[in-house]
């Protein structure tokens, strides 16, 4: 249950402030036949979501952020250039800078930075055929400009393969938010909290939220990574990792 608060309080004050403006409001939900169409695409576009991916590089910014007394008063502890290397579904990273100062190893990166693999990750513990995850539209809404289609989703224990991994690993359900731009289909978003943590557990809250955005590599427009939060708290340390994707180029 408190897990559920902090996703409800914190993550939905994400959503509150990083949303665009609403589209117009007069615009009727589909109808049920279509909304299970929707459905019936998004999860098939989801799923072959890695096979699409192409070869690229660009350059990954990440922060990590701490909150000592859960007040949300916020320091940056690090903060980390890297150049991503993608080649045939593998990411090979060289750190460029740690905190403005060269790294004295650029192929050792530090502990706990986020990987553009946990956004692949991510997609299939929600959509994999085991997970039996439940999808309900919730509304229409804007997504950087894009027009989307909300829907909620809630993936049980049973289910999936996502596990919580501190303070030693457990599985989880999910619980969350998915936005799809609403003339493809595809994910601009998603927002999803681990459901099934152990009120024993010194590890209390884990959420993340997810951007993808329509990005130009070469000549092609492909679905890539742009931006990421992820939230923990232990005991009564928060743990907010931020991570920025850009100058997507061809190898």
């Amino acid at each position: 249950m408190i897990a559920r608060f902090f996703f409800v309080g914190v993550i939905a004050g994400i959503i509150a402030t990083a949303q665009d403006p609403k589209p117009n409001d007069a615009l009727l939900p589909p109808l049920e036949r279509e909304q299970k169409s929707i459905v019936e695409d998004m999860i098939a576009k989801a799923r072959n979501y890695d096979k699409l991916l192409p070869d690229f590089v660009c350059t990954q910014m990440s922060h990590h952020n701490l909150d000592p007394q859960s007040r949300n008063q916020w320091r940056t502890l690090d903060t980390i250039s890297e150049e991503l290397h993608f080649s045939r579904g593998v990411a090979e990273y060289t750190v460029l800078a740690e905190n403005g100062k060269k790294p004295g190893d650029p192929s050792k990166r530090p502990e706990n930075l986020v990987s553009i693999d946990e956004f692949s990750r991510m997609i299939h513990y929600i959509f994999d055929p085991k997970s039996e995850a439940r999808f309900a539209w919730t509304k229409w809404d804007s997504v950087r400009g894009h027009r989307t289609h909300m829907f909620t989703f809630a993936v049980a224990k049973e289910g999936t393969t996502f596990q919580v991994m501190k303070p030693k690993p457990f599985s989880s359900g999910l619980t969350g938010f998915i936005w799809i731009d609403a003339d493809t289909n595809l994910i601009v978003r998603l927002l999803a909290a681990a459901s099934d943590i152990p009120k024993t557990s010194s590890h209390q809250a884990e959420s993340y939220d997810f951007g993808y955005e329509f990005t130009k590599v070469g000549d092609k427009v492909y679905l890539l990574p742009l931006q990421g939060d992820i939230r923990a708290r232990d005991g009564k340390t928060q743990h907010w990792n931020e991570v920025e994707f850009k100058d997507y180029r061809k190898p």
